[in-house]
């Protein structure tokens, strides 16, 4: 903690005993680090909201994955019993 001061205090001083410049510089860099962090937190967000959205969207394809397997398997069952009739239709007119 103490080395985190003193390390603090110089570059504060460095800064200062460039007058005005050394203020300004000083103002802008707290700025652009200050905008930095606002943009990590952003990115943050904006991962977070992915990551909502991904998984929402696998929700979606695995319940309409489900669906459409339950709907092959309906028009499966309904071909096979169409071919029945027809197969059943054609051999009782080849006996009469």
């Amino acid at each position: 903690m103490i080395f985190l001061q003193v390390q603090t205090e110089t570059i504060t001083s460095s800064f200062m005993q460039y007058g005005l410049l050394g203020i300004i510089a000083l103002t802008l860099s707290y700025f652009a680090w200050s905008q930095y962090q606002r943009l990590l937190e952003k990115n943050d967000k904006l991962e977070e909201k992915v990551d909502k959205l991904q998984d929402e969207m696998m929700a979606i394809l695995v319940e309409e994955r489900d669906r459409m397997s339950k709907l092959i398997t309906d028009n499966t069952i309904a071909l096979q019993e169409l071919q029945k009739t027809i197969v059943t239709f054609i051999v009782s007119q080849n006996k009469k």
